[in-house]
């Protein structure tokens, strides 16, 4: 992820914590690369909201069909679907994540349904909140992009995420994995389902911080995926665990950033301009941790996102 900051620079190491309670992960420089936010703090009825949006994969799981690939792939042996907008794979340009009419239906009533809108609504503001530069980056990028392509689909007029992914159980335990085509300057938003006991299973797992999370259903986890190393412990006999995610695909924002085009397209329209782009890949890499705000500049940044034309001089391209 960078030269600037470490994963073995993290504190703390060797450690065990609940997601019950709020809290993130700083880096040796004091940013903020993970956040565990738990629940919201003042909502009274979120345990009736995890019960509601479980019943609605559950539903859903017994309405859609499963190829094999989705029923066993690289994150672990269960049923998963996605929706909403992607980019990567040999696609030509932006488009939809590819579903059968049928389990699109499925998928565009889940995404519909009120609990479901409030964890992804949740899942927004703790990004904007607590990575706003991360926040920003994706706000200017995806507005250019839905502008340019107004049919791109977006799951939530309440959450800035473009794509989401339902893992349906009965038993979503992830195998130790990176999400790859995620953006690795960027949270995934993970908010557990199901029923089971977090104190005997279905913990997170950050390998390379060396740190396992117990982790209730109800509650949402933000790690930067693509490069974070992680897994969950199995859960008890009998026990159903789901899961509900957001993210963004490294490839939406790229196509951006490189003028509405592939990067192979983008060398043979200009050459030059195209050395210049992967000339400033390194730098960009190095620096790229600057993204995650400093604990004790969190405040600072939120007051600067919240101007007309926000401005950071360690980040001259937001």
């Amino acid at each position: 992820m960078g030269g600037e900051s470490l994963w073995s620079d993290v504190y703390p190491t060797s450690s065990h914590h609940r997601c019950s309670r709020r809290f993130v992960i700083v880096d040796a420089d004091g940013r903020i690369i993970a956040l565990f936010a738990g629940q919201p703090e003042d909502a009274q009825d979120w345990p009736e909201v995890t019960l509601q949006a479980s019943a609605a994969l559950s539903q859903a799981h017994a309405q859609c069909t499963f190829v094999q690939a989705r029923l066993e792939h690289a994150r672990g042996n269960y049923p998963t679907l996605g929706v909403g907008s992607s980019f990567g794979g040999g696609s030509l340009r932006p488009g939809p994540i590819k579903n059968t009419a049928r389990n699109a239906r499925v998928l565009a009533n889940l995404c519909r349904h009120p609990a479901i809108r409030r964890i992804a609504g949740f899942g927004s503001v703790m990004l904007a909140t607590y990575a706003p530069r991360v926040h920003l980056k994706m706000k200017k990028r995806l507005r250019l992009l839905y502008e340019r392509y107004p049919t791109l689909q977006v799951n939530f007029n309440n959450s800035i995420y473009p794509a989401a992914h339902f893992n349906f159980g009965p038993n979503s335990v992830c195998f130790e994995h990176t999400d790859f085509a995620n953006d690795p300057v960027n949270w995934c938003h993970v908010t557990a389902l199901g029923s089971y006991d977090p104190t005997k299973g279905g913990h997170i797992i950050l390998l390379d911080l060396r740190t396992a999370v117990e982790f209730p259903p109800g509650a949402s986890i933000f790690i930067p995926s693509g490069v974070a190393r992680h897994a969950n412990t199995t859960i008890q006999p009998g026990e159903t665990r789901m899961a509900f995610t957001q993210f963004c695909a490294g490839g939406l924002l790229r196509w951006v950033d490189a003028g509405f085009q592939t990067l192979k397209e983008f060398g043979q329209r200009d050459p030059q301009r195209r050395a210049d782009f992967d000339a400033q890949l390194d730098e960009k890499t190095r620096t790229s941790v600057r993204y995650f705000s400093r604990w004790d500049e969190l405040l600072e940044d939120l007051r600067e996102v919240a101007k007309p034309n926000p401005f950071f001089p360690d980040l001259p391209d937001l």
